[in-house]
């Protein structure tokens, strides 16, 4: 196979990273460019949820980032005036072998996923831009701008993960739909003095904007607020701007000091109307755009990844038609949706006042004091209840009983499961197959792979892109100390 037969993804962030690895991992050929000419130093996206872990265990860089991060038990709602938590909502009952989440500072995440992308062959190209597109039923000619200047060469196909100011999305032609009036936060990647504690991420509610903490490994954290406009001119927040907020909406309970990165951002809620444009195809930032509250962004751009990758490989591969692909967009694109629908909402719910205030505060007291909504919660917000049931590849044979598995579902996953010490089962050997869309601890009946002439499943099957790992989680515990 030739690279002309091979793909081109655009970004190397988290979610370029994780596609180029997939599919490197699936014998395709890949090249990856990135507009910076050197990795971000900036704490961007900082949390992992579970379905994000389970398929980065699957690609065997969980442990490493793990050592470069901190668990997460628990997600609270504390009021900003008083400093009164009106819900705290463990993770350690959702279903998954990873129940925590694990913060950790976007560059950490890439220098993590770039190591991996390297031990697989891969060489990120810095300093190199995508300026031209143009496709044909065969493939794309792209034209990309680097240091010795502009070439055109051709691949079969484009993975477009340059983030929300995306080239790749404005060259395919096609725009993100949404509201555009936008939200202002000032963020700080810094260090804090607290007594609170740091197993904790928490949402600060206030009438003036939502204030959001998020612990990091040692004294670090990420400190967001919501704020007014600053103006397209304004310089970047101080030190001192910024214990004001914290002074104000975080019950005077937060100090910062030895600051890494200061800035304002603007964030908007827009979903592009497709995923697929032919043989383009967009994923993360790229495709959706939202609110950082539930730190869903970088969450949803790897699932996209996890998704597309095998889809992609087998079409690649001719083992599948490309058809397939068709299937992400509707897969993933419902997602998107109801990630921008959901963090928009979370936004609104942390700046209500008047009666949505107290409508709020009661609702997250009951969230807070009774234990399966507090779950359920939590289950939502790690990303382990999507589904893709209605998905065409989803086929369910029979009636469906209580309790028992359904086509599209999120497989169950067992916290600690034994190690085969005999014959590998039959679980194993579909967990090692490219063709399969996902793994879990039995094979369905009458499991067949996807059709190589019409791209859809001919027979029962499941696919919830959500790769499992076979070994438990570790115990860990639990920091004492903010440091």
């Amino acid at each position: 196979m030739s690279t002309a037969d091979g793909v081109l993804v655009v970004g190397a962030g988290p979610v370029g990273l994780t596609t180029a690895s997939q599919l490197a991992r699936l014998n395709v050929p890949v090249r990856v460019v990135d507009a910076l000419p050197a990795p971000t130093t900036e704490s961007r996206a900082v949390t992992l949820h579970a379905r994000s872990m389970e398929m980065l265990a699957a690609m065997g860089v969980l442990p490493r980032l793990e050592a470069r991060g901190r668990r997460i038990p628990a997600i609270a709602m504390v009021d900003g005036r008083t400093g009164e938590t009106r819900a705290r909502v463990p993770f350690d009952d959702v279903p998954s072998r990873h129940p925590f989440l694990l913060d950790i500072p976007q560059p950490d995440t890439e220098a993590v996923l770039a190591e991996r992308a390297t031990e697989l062959g891969i060489v990120v190209e810095r300093g190199v831009s995508l300026t031209g597109l143009a496709q044909d039923d065969e493939g794309v000619e792209v034209t990309l701008r680097g240091p010795e200047g502009e070439r055109t060469t051709r691949v079969g196909w484009v993975v477009g993960a340059d983030g929300g100011h995306s080239a790749t999305r404005h060259l395919a032609g096609t725009h993100l739909d949404g509201a555009f009036h936008g939200q202002h936060f000032a963020m700080a990647d810094v260090d804090v003095d607290t007594e609170l504690s740091p197993d904790t991420i928490r949402m600060f509610t206030h009438p003036d904007g939502m204030g959001i903490l998020f612990p990091l490994a040692g004294a670090r954290a990420r400190i967001m607020f919501l704020v007014d406009d600053p103006g397209p001119d304004a310089p970047d927040p101080t030190l001192a701007q910024i214990q004001a907020l914290a002074d104000a909406r975080m019950g005077g309970r937060v100090t910062v000091r030895d600051p890494r990165w200061l800035t304002y951002f603007e964030v908007h809620h827009a979903q592009v109307p497709r995923y697929r444009l032919g043989r383009v195809l967009l994923a993360g930032d790229a495709a959706h755009i939202h609110s950082p509250a539930g730190a869903q962004g970088m969450n949803t751009g790897i699932q996209d990844a996890a998704n597309l990758a095998w889809k992609l490989a087998l079409v690649v591969r001719g083992r599948a038609d490309a058809v397939l692909l068709d299937t992400y967009h509707d897969e993933r694109h419902p997602v998107g949706a109801e990630v921008v629908k959901a963090t928009t909402l979370l936004t609104d719910v942390g700046t209500a006042q008047g009666a949505g205030a107290a409508l709020r505060d009661a609702a997250l007291f009951v969230v807070g004091h009774v234990h399966p909504l507090g779950t359920a919660a939590a289950t939502t917000t790690a990303e382990l209840r999507v589904s893709y049931r209605h998905s065409p590849l989803s086929v369910q044979y029979g009636a469906h009983h209580r309790g028992a598995a359904r086509a599209g579902s999120t497989p169950p996953t067992p916290r600690a499961s034994p190690v085969p010490t005999a014959r590998p089962s039959r679980s194993r050997s579909w967990r090692s197959d490219p063709a399969s869309c996902c793994s879990c601890g039995a094979t369905p009946p009458g499991r067949r792979r996807p059709s190589a002439t019409s791209g859809r499943s001919s027979g029962s099957a499941r696919t919830c892109s959500t790769p499992r790992t076979s070994s438990a989680a570790p115990t860990g515990s639990r920091p004492r100390g903010w440091r």
